[in-house]
C-alpha cells in the first residue's frame, strides 16, 4: 500500500465521492475506483459505503480513516526531520478583510515558531464567502465575522459538511474618528445619528449582506470613500475631517495599533445587536494535513492569549 494511496482515502471522504476526488487529484474515476478497490481488498473491509448521493465512510472505515490521518501527519514530520520540501507545502487560510489586517502577522510569527520551515499563504474573502468556499471544499481553515443569526444558519448546514465552527470572541462594531471631532464626546452613537458625514469605509461594507451597520442603512446625507485596507482607512481618520466603522479587533490589533489621537465609540440602533461573533471555521482534524492542524492550534491560542477588554 503506498503513502499516496491513503492521501487519495482522505480527498475521497472529503469529498464525499469517487469521482470530485479523482477530479481534483487530476485522476481518471476509473483509475481511482481501482486504486479504492485495492486497498479494501488488501484491508479486508469496506471503507466506504456507495449510495446514490456519493459515498460514506463505513464504521471501519471512520476507524480506519482516522489512523490514516495519523500515519499521513506522522509522516510528513518524519520527512521533515530530513528537509524534505512536503514541509514548505503552504497551508492555505480564508480571512476576511478586517481579520487580516490584525491577524496575518501574528499568527505568522506564532506558526513559524512551532513549525520554522512552515509557510501560511492568506487569502482575504468577503463575508459568507469565507464559510461557502469551506463548505465546497475550496479550503480547509477560515476565519470571519457572523452576527448571532448568520451564524446559527450557518452551523445548521455546516455540521451536515462536517465543517466545525468555533467562536474565538465575541466583538461589536464602533465608530472610528479622532479624539477633536465633536462627536468624539459620546458614551454611544446610534446609528440613526450618522448623518452628513465624511466616512472612510472598506469595499466589502458595500457587499456583505450580514453587515449589521451598511452604508444604506446609516443616516442622510453621507459621503463615502472607499480604502483598500485598514491601514489606509486610519490614516484618512487621523488626517482629517473623516470617521470610520470597524470592529474593535480591527481598532485595537490591526497592523498599525489605533493612534492615539483616534477614538473609537460603540454604535447602537444597528439592525440587529452589535455583537459580532469572530469564528473559526475548518474542517475536522481527520481531513486535514498536520501542518493545517497546528495552524488552527496557533489560530486559537492566539485569541486565547488576547486581552479583550479594550475591544469588547
Amino acid at each position: 500500500m503506498r503513502m499516496e494511496h491513503l492521501q487519495y482515502l482522505i480527498e475521497i471522504n472529503n469529498y464525499h465521492s469517487i469521482s470530485a476526488a479523482a477530479q481534483a487529484l487530476y485522476l481518471s474515476q476509473t483509475t481511482l475506483s481501482a486504486i479504492l478497490k485495492g486497498v479494501e481488498e488488501e484491508l479486508g473491509f469496506p471503507i466506504f459505503l456507495r449510495t446514490h448521493n456519493g459515498v460514506q465512510p463505513t464504521t471501519e472505515g471512520e476507524e480506519a480513516l482516522a489512523l490514516i490521518w495519523e500515519i499521513l501527519s506522522r509522516y510528513e514530520e518524519i520527512q521533515g526531520l530530513g528537509g524534505a520540501d512536503t514541509s514548505r507545502r503552504p497551508v492555505p487560510i480564508l480571512l476576511s478583510p478586517t481579520i487580516n489586517e490584525a491577524l496575518s502577522l501574528p499568527l505568522s510569527r506564532r506558526f513559524l515558531e512551532r513549525e520554522p520551515e512552515g509557510n501560511l499563504e492568506f487569502h482575504i474573502e468577503v463575508g459568507d464567502e469565507i464559510g461557502n468556499r469551506i463548505l465546497n471544499n475550496d479550503g480547509n481553515i477560515g476565519v470571519t465575522y457572523y452576527t448571532q443569526r448568520h451564524l446559527e444558519e450557518y452551523r445548521a448546514i455546516a455540521s451536515k459538511y462536517q465543517v466545525e465552527v468555533e467562536v474565538l470572541c465575541r466583538d461589536k462594531l464602533y465608530l472610528l474618528m479622532r479624539r477633536d471631532h465633536p462627536l468624539a464626546g459620546r458614551r454611544s452613537i446610534s446609528v440613526d445619528e450618522l448623518c452628513d458625514l465624511n466616512f472612510a469605509i472598506l469595499a466589502h461594507f458595500n457587499t456583505q449582506e450580514d453587515s449589521i451597520a451598511q452604508p444604506r442603512y446609516l443616516g442622510h446625507g453621507n459621503r463615502y470613500t472607499t480604502f483598500p485596507n485598514v491601514t489606509l482607512l486610519k490614516r484618512a481618520v487621523c488626517s482629517g475631517n473623516v470617521v470610520s466603522l470597524l470592529s474593535g479587533y480591527a481598532i485595537q490589533h490591526g497592523s498599525e495599533n489605533c493612534p492615539e489621537e483616534l477614538l473609537g465609540i460603540p454604535l447602537t440602533g444597528t439592525r440587529e445587536e452589535n455583537a459580532i461573533l469572530m469564528c473559526l471555521i475548518h474542517r475536522p482534524d481527520s481531513s486535514v494535513r498536520y501542518q493545517e492542524k497546528v495552524a488552527i492550534q496557533c489560530i486559537k491560542e492566539h485569541f486565547a492569549a488576547l486581552d479583550w477588554r479594550e475591544s469588547t
